[in-house]
């Protein structure tokens, strides 16, 4: 975990983060605070995500901002009428590339955040990970009165 937290350090001195400079909006800032008092973050730990995030933003933002332009491509297309199936087609594969591309680097973030915990912290986050799995059927379960309504 040493190396990995050397290796964020390091990093950070050599990633632009002059975008970082500005104060997160409160609802991230306490939203962040969250995070990190529930899995019980040291300092360290809250330095190296704090890396890894700017790093997962800087690599998805050009993704994003590629993949909404093929998308508004694609719309252009349908809007003009009859579009050419082979554009579309080749903008269709382009757009589902830069989902994949995008999909690599939030998992590439997620591994690196892992790599960050130790195991206890390892175990609390996979416990919210299926919390959020079960949510959805909860209502379910309410509207049968089987677990309490508050």
């Amino acid at each position: 975990m040493n190396k990995i937290l050397i290796a964020l350090i390091a990093l950070s001195v050599v990633a632009p983060l002059t975008a970082q400079e500005r104060e997160p909006p409160p609802i991230v800032e306490a939203a962040h605070n969250r995070v990190a008092a529930f899995l019980q973050l040291s300092d360290e730990q809250i330095a190296g995500w704090d890396v890894i995030y700017q790093i997962h933003r800087d690599a998805e933002q050009p993704l994003k901002d590629e993949a909404a332009a093929v998308q508004a491509e694609i719309d252009a297309l349908f809007e003009a009428g009859e579009p050419d199936p082979a554009a579309l087609g080749e903008l269709v594969i382009q757009r589902r590339d830069l989902g994949e591309a995008l999909f690599e680097v939030h998992l590439l973030y997620h591994e690196d955040f892992i790599a960050l915990l130790d195991e206890t912290q390892t175990r609390r986050l996979r416990f919210i990970a299926r919390a959020d799995d079960v949510q959805q059927i909860i209502p379910a379960f309410k509207l049968f009165e089987l677990i309490p309504r508050r």
